[in-house]
């Protein structure tokens, strides 16, 4: 079952639109109606949440040649957003889909990892309906929720620039399209909003991150938030030279690679590795039993390895594999809920 909208706090969130078109595109079902209203994303969290979570399933891995041994997989944390009847969450888990826990017990979504692993960026409504941005550890404790800077304008902000002094977000204004675009703010105190691009038509810009210098954002531009004929984009990080990478157009997701030469998207259900320099993307064939549509995927720290939601007709479940397709293992396993979102830490929270 693929929704057509998403609710974050009970209000539509523009944020996610991209995400359920592309899903919806890909498999062209009947969507059904959004989830039910969820509570206010006010609350504070000095420790992990006592509340129940779902355990995740042991991992399962890909069928593959009894020749080739099945590669360990690599260390760190987890983080994915889980929307289900009551809301979006953020959940974290171990690698190897052990060790599950509610990251906060209030709505959140979009989790990103600072670049030393230390805080969590995480986008939460206000009382408008309109998105900004929080930062808690990776245990939970030392949630900051920043007041938003703008009367109109939603920042859904979880790029982090490698030196971790700023964030680039994606910029709306409902009332205004002429206003969306990429945008960053600085992560001290939420503060110094800069305008990075302009979107033409009143279509999205969405962020996919910096690249390991700093000196580059890569995003993709839809031309309206309901349409899959979008385009994947890099542009200086002070708004210069802003440049289409490829001429196939994509879905949502865009990340640079930890080395810097590679971007990761999608496309009908296919993640894509684009030449950062530009050129010919080419498709991750997933060794799998069975099809895997794939989407919103990000790469381990050190580059070897992809977290991804892999679609079906009815839902998305994160899973991780190596960068060539092979290796694959499922993390959640969440029948009736969709896992997106899925980014990985450098590092796990100390016990």
């Amino acid at each position: 079952m693929v929704r057509d909208r998403i609710q974050l706090g009970g209000v539509l969130s523009p944020w996610r639109r991209l995400v359920v078109a592309a899903v919806a595109a890909a498999f062209a079902v009947t969507a059904c109606g959004g989830p039910a209203a969820a509570p206010s994303a006010t609350s504070v969290a000095s420790s992990r949440p006592s509340s129940p979570t779902t355990t995740a399933s042991a991992p399962t891995t890909a069928d593959r040649s009894p020749t080739v041994p099945p590669a360990p997989v690599p260390g760190g944390l987890l983080a994915y957003g889980r929307f289900g009847p009551n809301g979006t969450h953020v959940f974290t888990a171990h690698p190897d889909g052990t060790g599950e826990q509610a990251l906060l017990p209030s709505i959140a979504e979009g989790p990103r990892f600072s670049p030393d692993g230390r805080r969590v960026a995480v986008a939460t409504e206000d009382a408008h309906g309109l998105l900004y941005l929080a930062l808690v550890n990776p245990d939970g404790s030392g949630y900051v929720r920043f007041a938003r800077p703008d009367p109109t304008l939603s920042l859904g902000c979880g790029a982090w620039s490698p030196d971790a002094s700023r964030l680039a977000c994606e910029g709306w204004d409902d009332g205004n399209p002429a206003r969306n675009g990429v945008y960053t703010v600085r992560v001290s105190d939420g503060g110094g909003v800069t305008r990075v691009t302009t979107s033409p038509g009143g279509g999205h810009d969405v962020v996919g991150g910096y690249s390991p210098d700093g000196r580059q954002i890569v995003f993709v531009r839809g031309i309206n938030v309901d349409d899959e004929r979008n385009t994947l984009m890099v542009v200086n990080a002070d708004g210069s030279d802003p440049r289409v990478l490829t001429d196939r157009t994509v879905s949502m997701g865009s990340r640079w690679s930890p080395d810097g030469t590679t971007i990761l998207t999608e496309a009908n259900g296919s993640l894509l590795l684009v030449p950062a320099a530009g050129g010919q993307p080419s498709s991750i064939r997933i060794e799998a039993g069975s099809a895997v549509n794939a989407a919103r995927g990000a790469w381990s720290p050190d580059g070897t390895w992809i977290v991804f939601s892999r679609v079906t007709s009815t839902g998305e479940d994160i899973y991780v594999m190596r960068k060539d397709g092979t290796n694959l293992h499922q993390i959640t396993d969440t029948p009736g809920q969709d896992e997106e979102f899925g980014e990985w830490s450098v590092r796990a929270p100390a016990p």
